[in-house]
């Protein structure tokens, strides 16, 4: 006999399946568009490697660790890539940290350390279109490019310096900024010195950190002291504008627990805008902002199949914008349950504060270790080798959704 369901219970049970059909849904894996190899099979390609503003050229470090180390620039216009211009670098020691490719004809910033430590001062090194070193700026704790929202900061590569004092908290940092394009300087420096306590004089606050390229100081003041009610009111969050040294904000920090996990995040992430990072009971992801408001992530599949130990996040162009991926763990606990490994993929995600969105970008197969970088709507992927430390013989180029 055929038993009827409630109404009600009938749509319950019609959800319930819709959801367990959905959760299952896999993700589309993009198809690489491009692919590129180094030419002849000889040597590697570092995991230094930049696009340009508009992702229509990839800069790319390729060297085989000993007898050569050369910059080479590739058309993405055309399909398969096409050798634009190459040249090789001067010092074949230098580890690039990263590559800053100018407009067609102006030629490339490259990052790097001059010798093989990555402990050792970085120098930003301007290169013409032929390959000429033209300029060099440095030595510098990092470089980073602020957000280009504006005259003051479009444009720029800052260097920011660190040196300790010899207690507590004694510090020096300085922030100069350089013109990108030639590395001429575009300011004066700004140095701000901290105390045993990590305080600045002027203005009297407590340094948080600095971020959006280092052009941005964030700090702490105590709260006034209400005398009526015996009681001194919250802190105070204060940004001021790292190369004026001017107080552009200054609030109550109404969320002290958020606040103080925000600092966290500065001290590991130096630099860094905002942040992505696992929510307290690790079943999810969070966005955070510089006030340690939390927004959490709609992802494409649920957490529980990702590697947590897999997430990094890559600073947007934009205030309040990054770019993160997070990859699939083949040995998942709905794989396990299956007995049955699910394929290793790499899931990126655009995301902005301001509007509390996150949008699935993409996904990619990724069967070895990956390095990725993304700018407009390009991704590019370095096949790193299972065996090295670094470097990979293959680079795929994807469009993003």
């Amino acid at each position: 006999m055929i038993r009827c369901l409630p109404a009600a219970a009938g749509f319950l049970v019609a959800a319930l399946a819709f959801a367990a059909r959905a959760e299952k849904t896999s993700v589309k894996p993009l198809e690489p568009t491009q692919t590129i190899k180094p030419p002849d099979g000889e040597g590697y390609f570092d995991e230094a490697f930049g696009l340009d503003d508009e992702a229509k050229r990839l800069a790319v470090l390729r060297s085989d660790g000993a007898t050569f180390a050369k910059i080479e620039i590739y058309d993405l216009a055309v399909t398969p890539p096409k050798l634009a211009s190459s040249f090789d670098l001067p010092n074949r020691m230098l580890l690039a940290e990263r590559i800053e490719l100018l407009p067609a004809g102006k030629g490339l910033v490259l990052i790097a350390h001059e010798r093989p430590d990555d402990s050792a001062p970085l120098y930003a090194l301007l290169f013409d279109s032929a390959g000429k070193l033209v300029t060099k700026v440095g030595p510098a704790t990092a470089f980073s490019r602020p957000p280009a929202d504006g005259p003051g900061r479009a444009g720029l590569l800052v260097a920011f310096d660190r040196k300790l004092g010899g207690h507590g908290a004694e510090a020096t940092y300085t922030v100069t900024p350089f013109s990108l394009a030639t590395l001429a300087p575009a300011g004066k420096p700004r140095a701000y010195h901290t105390d045993v306590a990590g305080g600045l004089k002027a203005p009297p606050i407590r340094l948080i950190g600095f971020y959006e390229g280092y052009t941005r100081l964030l700090g702490e003041r105590l709260g006034a002291y209400d005398k009526a009610a015996d009681v001194r009111k919250p802190p105070r969050r204060v940004v001021l504008d790292a190369l004026g040294a001017k107080v552009l904000e200054e609030t109550e920090i109404a969320e002290v627990v958020g606040w103080a996990v925000t600092g966290q995040l500065r001290r590991d992430h130096p630099g860094q805008s905002i942040f992505v990072d696992l929510n307290q009971d690790g079943s999810g992801v969070d966005m955070i902002d510089a006030m340690g408001k939390k927004t959490p992530a709609a992802l494409a599949v649920p957490f529980r199949l990702y590697d947590p130990k897999t997430l990094l996040a890559e600073d947007g162009s934009t205030p309040g914008g990054l770019t993160f991926g997070i990859a699939v763990d083949p040995l998942n606990v709905d794989a396990i349950k299956h007995k049955k490994a699910d394929l290793p993929m790499l899931d990126l995600y655009s995301a902005d504060l301001g509007k509390e969105t996150v949008k699935h970008r993409g996904r990619v197969f990724t069967p070895r270790p990956v390095t990725w970088r993304t700018r407009a709507d390009k991704l590019v992927v370095l096949k790193r080798f299972k065996s090295f430390a670094r470097g990979g013989d293959e680079l795929q180029i994807f469009d993003l959704r």
